[in-house]
């Protein structure tokens, strides 16, 4: 599927009122990102974030957010989001692949559930790592191959779920800038995001750190 048939499937699921995941911060996310110290003078990119439950959310928190994603139809649900809790969200319609990052220009990236074909991932995922400051995080969650036979969400293709090992290696390969491993895990847990994200689910948890 093309980007633009992508973009078209994104907007008409943002399209309606309801925030399709709900409005609250990934609670894999909340935990993570709570534990960091933030910068005076500090940025936070949150990758594919849809609607902008993540990005808002660490704006009410004091990061300076900004978002890509596919859909324009997300970042009007954003602007809503954000309009809602006093705080600004700087999102950009635009696709991983085409996007240009500039070196070190952010503290933290953060995405949920940003699944992508895997010659993509491979190449662009790294990629983006470059955007990390050296000292800064980079933190994911996304559905483990196993996740395929639930009905608690997620993609119903192997290629577009993520086996741990493999992407560990992708992101900390020779793409991507020197990175160290603070956590990475497969992990059942229950999800309580909204109907489309509701169960017992089998997960990917990554925090790295960038450190040259």
């Amino acid at each position: 599927m093309s980007s633009r048939n992508n973009a078209a499937a994104w907007d008409e699921r943002f399209s309606g009122e309801v925030y399709a995941y709900g409005k609250e911060v990934n609670v894999w996310l909340k935990e993570r990102i709570e534990l960091l110290p933030i910068p005076t003078e500090n940025a936070a990119l949150f990758p594919a974030d849809g609607e902008g439950r993540n990005a808002v959310w660490a704006a009410t928190k004091g990061w300076k957010s900004h978002v890509f994603d596919l859909s324009a139809q997300g970042q009007r649900k954003c602007e809503l989001l954000a309009r809602e809790h006093g705080v600004n969200v700087d999102y950009d319609v635009d696709d991983l692949v085409t996007r240009t990052f500039e070196p070190q220009s952010f503290d933290l990236i953060a995405c949920s559930w940003f699944h992508t074909p895997s010659e993509i991932r491979s190449v662009h995922m790294p990629r983006m790592l470059h955007a990390l400051k050296v000292g800064g995080f980079f933190i994911m969650e996304g559905y483990h191959t196993s996740q395929l036979p639930l009905s608690s969400g997620g993609p119903k293709s192997l290629d577009l779920l993520f086996d741990l090992d493999t992407v560990v290696d992708e992101l900390t390969g020779n793409h991507a800038p020197q990175m160290e491993i603070v956590y990475a895990k497969v992990e059942s847990t229950e999800l309580d995001e909204s109907d489309l994200h509701r169960g017992h689910a089998k997960v990917v948890r990554i925090q790295l750190k960038r450190i040259s």
